[in-house]
């Protein structure tokens, strides 16, 4: 890797908090390696830089894929999917009251992020719970 794209890679993973910033689970203890998503891909244009690049766990790396927007459930449109960049997580997200550790959309794009990312993966709902078991609670996040 370049001394630039290690440079861009440090600035996103910062900027991020070493979390993922659709999900939230951090990198920490982690084996996996978590990705740089091109919020924008490439194979649609999109460019490697700051600016389109979101830090993303391998779950929800691995779903988006080069996808840009998704079914919203409560409408059956298609709407964009989340942007971490120009959105901000908790006007379309939030945490589950009757369900621990499960995120719920609360808005078009919220809910066709949260199917399309497969947000509430049934090992990532347990891996946020284990987490919170050992004391490090994935739901308390540096963007609230």
């Amino acid at each position: 890797m370049s001394l630039a794209a290690e440079s861009l890679r440090s600035a996103v993973i910062q900027r991020a908090g070493e979390r993922c910033e659709y999900c939230l689970l951090t990198s920490r203890f982690q084996v996996g390696g978590f990705e740089l998503d091109h919020i924008h891909p490439v194979s649609r244009g999109g460019q490697t830089t700051l600016e389109n690049l979101a830090f993303a766990c391998p779950v929800c790396n691995g779903c988006k894929l080069n996808h840009v927007d998704g079914l919203d459930a409560v409408t059956g449109e298609a709407v964009p999917l989340f942007n971490p960049r120009s959105q901000n997580w908790h006007d379309h997200f939030q945490w589950s009251v009757d369900a621990p550790f499960q995120i719920v959309g609360k808005t078009s794009t919220g809910r066709a992020t949260v199917q399309r990312l497969a947000l509430n993966d049934p090992d990532m709902v347990r891996l946020r719970a284990l987490y919170a078991e050992l004391g490090f609670d994935c739901t308390k996040s540096d963007f609230e």
